[in-house]
C-alpha cells in the first residue's frame, strides 16, 4: 500500500487490518485501513464508506447523511460529524473517513475472531440533519 505523512513526516505503508471496540459486540470486527498511527496505545484506523457503513447495523448512534456525504454519530446529544478525506493507497486515491480518531480502536490479530459486523447502516437523505 502507499504510504501517507505521519505527524514526524515521514512515511508509513497503509495496510487492510481488522479492529473492534469495546462498545461492539463480543467478537465482532470490521476491516480498515492503518498506518500504525496510534493515540494513547490505541490504533487510529480510517474506514472507507462500505467499511463504516457495517458500523451502523451496531452502533445505533452512527449513521450515513448521504446529503452531507458524512457520518453522524449522536449519543447522548453530542453531535459528531466525520468525513472523508483523501489518502493513496496502493496507488490509487481513495476517500477514507476516520470515524472516532480518539475512541478506543483495537487491532483484531487473533483468528479465533470470526464475525464480521454486517453491513445495513441507515443511509439518511434528509437535508436537515445537523
Amino acid at each position: 500500500m502507499s504510504d501517507s505523512p505521519n505527524q514526524s513526516g515521514t512515511n508509513r505503508a497503509w495496510r487492510r487490518v481488522r479492529v473492534t471496540g469495546s462498545w461492539l459486540p463480543d467478537d465482532a470486527f470490521v476491516w480498515a485501513y492503518w498506518n500504525g498511527s496510534m493515540w494513547n496505545g490505541f490504533a487510529v484506523p480510517l474506514f472507507t464508506r462500505q467499511d463504516a457503513i457495517s458500523l451502523c447495523a451496531v452502533m445505533p448512534g452512527l449513521v450515513y447523511v448521504e446529503a452531507r456525504h458524512a457520518f453522524l454519530f449522536d449519543e447522548n446529544g453530542e453531535a459528531e460529524w466525520f468525513h472523508a478525506g483523501p489518502q493513496l493507497v496502493d496507488g490509487q486515491q481513495l476517500q477514507l473517513y476516520s470515524l472516532g480518531e480518539s475512541w478506543c480502536w483495537e487491532l483484531v490479530d487473533a483468528p479465533g475472531r470470526a464475525t464480521v459486523v454486517a453491513a445495513g447502516c441507515p443511509i439518511s437523505p434528509l437535508h436537515n440533519r445537523g
